[in-house]
């Protein structure tokens, strides 16, 4: 006899399994999803393409990004990492100074990269991924994190996840009657104001030359170059939307970060190979050199300062040797890397004190040439570049040596000084501080004559475009008032103004900006004898 089954006995597997349901994707990862879509198409058209990372897109795509970020984050009830202000603030303060000043020069090719960084940082602090809960010493793996893992592995969510929005509408017979409902009405009028058109156009010639001017625009528009650049420009923003939202969303959607820093240091067990006897013997090899290298500069300068030092000695003394001091500095904290992470065993503290205070003596040496450098010839782009760099490496070479004495975040706070002291100088008009400062040198008699090169790469040049027309018509203005251009050659104006050569008359006249005419005199010799700067509409 066949048994029944009791009550509350277990149901055959395609009974007791659950109705499988459409994933609905939640509230904030759908709104995220739809408005990438045009924060991407802002980023592609205005700061890629038609700005070149200037202008008022940067920072209204950076607000906006923020504000996205910020409240999907709230909505999921995400925890942010404690530096996530310093990494808003960094990238909203950037992006303002990049659309106000423009690119620096000399940073002008590492401020956009720097912008794509703290963006990238901003969200792993907001959303909790840092891989060891803050920006320290792991920084490059919370950069391949950000730039790789996170948006590339959540490439193609933003599509799954609007898809399964519009599905989950659809399902909605509601919506989905009131949908239909709305596309019949919409048909149903556009087919009766056809039929109207027709027949009043038929009734009045004027309505039908009315009809036949919009039949024009829009072949017009259709037809157009401007609507192809619209389709390019959506076309390019679809991938940058899908890393955006890869970035974001990824990065909410987890708990933990890809490799976070116990499981980072579990994995290098491996590979620390570095005796400690090796790490000793290298650091102090280095130690003994830096010790020789320094006495034998003690034993230089004791010798020369009964003679005092002359304009060649000191100009031999800031050219020799700075960049190569530099270097030193970078290779002593790519040793201390490969101590740290492939070393069996720290260092002692005497020799890692030692090493540290060395870092610091060639800081001092390496800004003692520089500014020796700087009183002799002037600024220069590229060395006030140097100068803050160097003291960034001198703040690091501090925090390293009082690591070695008291636990602090010596990477955190590293990584820190160089976010806002790079953002503080991208703040700074160095261009005409230094056109300033250099003019001022010429007008006291310090220089002979200008740096033309200097004057090129401060942006007065011919090839000026846009804004910075504004910056050569200012310098124009205080080369003149230090009478720069009185027996100038053709050439050298040549180098920083579109003057036409010879044959064409003695005055020449250049266009520096929509209001802003420079006319210049020559005589037989080519030799500037006048000059002036008056706006073209009160020109004769």
């Amino acid at each position: 006899m066949t048994e029944l089954p009791r009550e509350g006995a277990g149901r055959p597997l395609y009974e007791s399994a659950p109705k499988i349901q459409l994933a609905v994707p939640a509230t904030p990862y759908l709104w995220g999803a739809v408005l990438s879509y045009p924060l991407a198409y802002l980023y592609v058209k205005e700061i890629l393409f038609a700005r070149r990372f200037a202008g008022w897109g940067l920072p209204v795509f950076t607000v906006l990004f923020v504000a996205g970020v910020e409240a999907m984050a709230r909505a999921l009830h995400r925890r942010a990492a404690a530096e996530t202000p310093l990494w808003a603030g960094c990238w909203l303060v950037l992006a303002g100074a990049m659309a106000f000043w423009g690119e620096q020069p000399v940073l002008g090719g590492w401020q956009p990269l720097v912008w794509h960084i703290f963006a990238v940082w901003f969200v792993l602090a907001r959303c909790g991924m840092l891989a060891q809960g803050y920006s320290g010493s792991l920084c490059f793996l919370d950069g391949l994190t950000g730039f790789v893992v996170l948006p590339f592995g959540n490439f193609f969510r933003r599509v799954g996840t609007v898809w399964a929005g519009v599905r989950s509408v659809g399902q909605q017979r509601r919506k989905l009657r009131g949908t239909a409902v709305g596309a019949v009405t919409v048909l149903v009028t556009l087919l009766l104001c056809a039929m109207a058109w027709n027949l009043l156009a038929a009734a009045d010639p004027h309505f039908a030359a009315l009809g036949r001017a919009w039949n024009d625009w829009l072949a017009l528009l259709l037809n157009s170059e401007k609507l192809v650049s619209y389709i390019v420009y959506f076309l390019l923003s679809l991938p940058v939307g899908a890393w955006l939202y890869g970035l974001v969303a990824g990065s909410l959607r987890r708990e933990n970060p890809p490799c976070p820093a116990d499981r980072f240091y579990a994995g290098l067990e491996p590979f620390r190979l570095l005796p400690r006897v090796t790490a000793i013997a290298a650091v102090g090899a280095l130690c003994a050199i830096y010790t020789l290298f320094f006495g034998l500069q003690a034993a230089e300068w004791l010798a020369a300062a009964p003679l005092g030092l002359t304009a060649p000695a000191a100009s031999d003394f800031a050219v020799d040797g700075f960049w190569e001091l530099l270097r030193i500095l970078l290779l002593d904290f790519c040793v201390l890397a490969a101590v740290r992470f492939l070393g069996r065993r720290p260092l002692p503290k005497t020799l890692a004190a030692l090493f540290c205070l060395y870092g610091i003596a060639f800081a001092l040496l390496a800004g003692a040439k520089l500014a020796v450098y700087i009183h002799l010839f002037g600024y220069t782009p590229r060395r006030v570049v140097a100068g803050w760099f160097l003291g960034v490496l001198a703040v690091w070479a501090v925090l390293l040596l009082v690591r070695v004495f008291r636990s602090i975040p010596a990477a955190r706070m590293g990584l820190a000084v160089l976010a806002v002291t790079f953002v503080l100088l991208s703040c700074v008009d160095m261009k005409s501080r230094i056109v300033r400062a250099n003019l001022d040198r010429y007008d006291a008699g310090v220089d002979a004559d200008l740096d033309l090169d200097v004057l090129q790469d401060c942006g007065l040049n011919y090839w000026t475009r846009g804004r910075e027309q504004a910056d050569v018509v200012t310098y124009t203005r205080w080369l003149l008032d230090a009478g720069w251009f009185e027996n100038r050659s053709i050439r050298d104006l040549q180098e920083l103004y579109d003057v036409d050569g010879p044959g064409l008359g003695e005055t020449r006249r250049v266009k520096l900006d929509g209001d802003w005419l420079l006319t210049m005199t020559f005589d037989d010799r080519w030799c500037c004898t006048g000059a002036s700067l008056t706006q073209t509409e009160n020109r004769v």
